[in-house]
């Protein structure tokens, strides 16, 4: 029986190609004619040439059945032909670092890839000063994983590659959660370089792939305004924020978490900038403002980056209400003129709802709010204009008006 070749080519019907060029990067398998994808060479995923129904180029798409995005679209690509893995992978990455002049610093850490906004969906890489962690999030990724770390260690020279597959979007594609060394030696912790700030960066075991790079941004607007400031620094991790404070001179710093270990981080990361004596309290954070109010206490500059409350889309409506709680507790703690940073990184929580819920978090004070700044992910964590879902953590500065 003769076989019909294999021809890495999509040509999508009129809707699934409007979609595309209008530049949603993600298709689904509803999007799709019955039987397009039928190949099993299309189970782990292949890069695939998209034509629409009139014979345009749309560019490289990873084609894939492992999950309900079928297709994730990756750019467009001289020629007509599709390039082989390392040819594709070598140039998005090396793309990616020339968007980046801050990879070239030893001590900084800096996100080299960023998924689709890097034409590179389902691969994140991290860099934390010589070391170097990546995520890998679909079939097609989890295959090229060895790729991507030797071109890593080709191009970087770094002393550490890590695959921090830890993470539970990894199941939509029947991928394990595990994490694995892939190139160079085992580091436990390494330290890198903020704008004067000293963190301590655990790539086997702290959140995400070691750290929160993306709230570089906010790290530094609260060094510049914790100049003699009494800051609160709630659901802290691992003192990111209250070291960033401390740096800046600001008068007296609380810590709060939940977790004991982050913690004894946060005073390891307050020590290792020079500084001894950081409050610290553990406990819920609902359960702590509600205390400290009682106390009747006061700050300057207050911090509030909780976790997502919003995982999925049925969540929402809960999401929304612990927002709103905790945010009004946190601005019934501030002193007058004082500011709250606060945050949302749940991305299903849009930029406007987020701030609608401050709105009703701010109804019936004794006092004005102003939203004095809107910050988000730094440049290294770049957002798709027609991918709202990559604008997921929001910012905004309010300040007491009284």
């Amino acid at each position: 029986m003769t076989r019909t070749p294999f021809v890495p080519r999509i040509d999508l019907q009129k809707r699934a190609a409007r979609l595309a060029r209008r530049g949603h990067p993600w298709l689904y398998r509803d999007d799709l004619r019955d039987g397009e994808l039928s190949d099993p060479r299309f189970d782990t995923g292949t890069i695939v040439r998209l034509w629409d129904e009139e014979g345009h180029d749309l560019g490289l798409a990873i084609a894939s059945t492992r999950s309900k995005i079928a297709i994730r679209l990756c750019g467009s690509w001289v020629g007509e032909d599709v390039p082989d893995p390392e040819a594709f992978l070598r140039q998005r990455i090396q793309r990616a670092a020339d968007l980046r002049p801050k990879i070239q610093n030893a001590k900084e850490g800096c996100r080299l890839i960023h998924g689709e906004a890097d034409l590179l969906p389902g691969l994140v890489v991290d860099k934390y000063a010589d070391v170097m962690v990546m995520q890998a999030t679909t079939a097609w990724m989890e295959a090229h994983s060895e790729l991507v770390a030797n071109l890593l260690m080709e191009l970087f020279e770094p002393r550490s590659v890590l695959a921090r597959n830890d993470v539970g979007v990894r199941k939509f594609e029947r991928l394990p959660e595990e994490v694995v060394l892939l190139a160079g030696e085992s580091v436990e912790r390494v330290t890198i370089d903020e704008g004067g700030v000293k963190h301590l960066v655990r790539p086997y075991a702290g959140q995400k792939t070691g750290m929160y790079l993306d709230q570089s941004p906010a790290r530094a607007r609260v060094q510049e305004l914790a100049q003699g400031a009494r800051v609160l620094d709630l659901c802290c991790y691992q003192g990111g924020f209250s070291v960033s404070a401390l740096v800046g001179g600001a008068k007296a710093v609380t810590a709060v978490d939940q977790s004991a270990t982050a913690l004894e981080l946060a005073v390891e990361t307050s020590e290792l900038n020079g500084f001894d004596g950081l409050e610290t309290i553990q406990g819920n954070v609902f359960d702590v403002v509600r205390e400290l109010r009682s106390e009747n206490l006061k700050f300057d500059l207050i911090v509030l980056d909780p976790p997502a409350f919003c995982k999925s889309r049925r969540e929402v409506q809960g999401g929304v209400r612990g927002y709103r709680d905790l945010n009004r507790a946190a601005l019934r703690l501030l002193a007058p003129g004082g500011r709250l940073i606060t945050c949302s990184c749940s991305h299903h929580l849009k930029p406007d709802m987020f701030e609608d819920t401050l709105r009703q978090s701010a109804l019936d004070l004794p006092f004005r709010v102003i939203v004095e700044d809107r910050l988000g992910a730094g440049a290294d964590h770049p957002v798709l204009l027609r991918f709202p879902e990559s604008e997921y953590l929001k910012v905004r500065v309010l300040r007491r008006w009284d």
